[in-house]
């Protein structure tokens, strides 16, 4: 039980690689706060990690939004303590071509996946410095392998945690914080990968391989691995 006592906010833990990371943070004795805009899908996963006689707590919010994103953090310290670990994987898709997306288009993604994880650790980061340091995991993507046509939106949104990730782990390394980008190594085998890339039918990565990489991260002691990214593919592959 590597993170027994230990308090997890993953967002966009209804379903996908979030839902796989939150079951895998509460295998290993975390109490998870799942958090994502669609209560039923959060609801689901907070009962799977009850099923498996761990502790959850689900809540709705919009990352995109600040007060919201206040109020989930300043419930979660209320209810259960500072979080010590923080899993952004919210997300959404979209593939359009460049000439066919419109700016709402993308604000939802840019907002989601870039702004939402700044938003979401701004939140937390008081709490956790003054708790002795904590880990921060960004869901990020394998940026060689999504060269993909119609993926502008989303590949922007996506360098763009990449590079928040190193820049909060040099800012935050003194505060005994971590912080690391964590991807599949590929295409996974979610809701999100089925609608928007639907040509790539073999090869999908299972969204399970996150869940063990995700704990080992999060359980990192202060001051060690940070900034870095990380294949979950290629880091099961090489412990196997």
């Amino acid at each position: 039980m590597q993170l027994a006592k230990k308090i997890a906010l993953v967002t966009g833990g209804g379903r996908g690689l979030g839902r796989s990371m939150a079951l895998a943070l509460a295998h290993e004795g975390a109490t998870v706060v799942v958090a994502a805009r669609t209560a039923d899908e959060i609801a689901e996963t907070a009962w799977l990690i009850e099923e498996q006689g761990g502790r959850a707590l689900a809540l709705p919010v919009d990352v995109r939004d600040s007060a919201q994103v206040s109020g989930l953090v300043a419930q979660v310290y209320e209810q259960l303590g500072p979080i010590k670990i923080l899993i952004n994987s919210a997300g959404v898709g979209l593939r359009a071509p460049i000439t066919e997306t419109s700016e709402a288009q993308w604000d939802l993604v840019v907002d989601t996946l870039l702004k939402g994880t700044f938003l979401v650790a701004s939140a937390v980061l008081p709490q956790m410095i003054a708790s002795g340091g904590g880990n921060i995991i960004n869901v990020g993507a394998p940026l060689e392998r999504i060269v993909t046509p119609g993926f502008a939106a989303y590949y922007a949104a996506k360098c763009g945690v990449d590079g928040l990730t190193r820049i909060m782990a040099k800012d935050l390394r003194r505060h005994g914080i971590n912080v690391n980008t964590l991807h599949p190594g590929g295409f996974a085998d979610t809701q999100m990968v089925r609608s928007t890339v639907p040509e790539v039918r073999t090869g999908l990565l299972s969204p399970d391989e996150i869940g063990p990489v995700a704990v080992a991260l999060a359980s990192l002691p202060p001051r060690s691995q940070t900034g870095q990214t990380v294949d979950a593919h290629t880091w099961q592959t090489e412990k196997d």
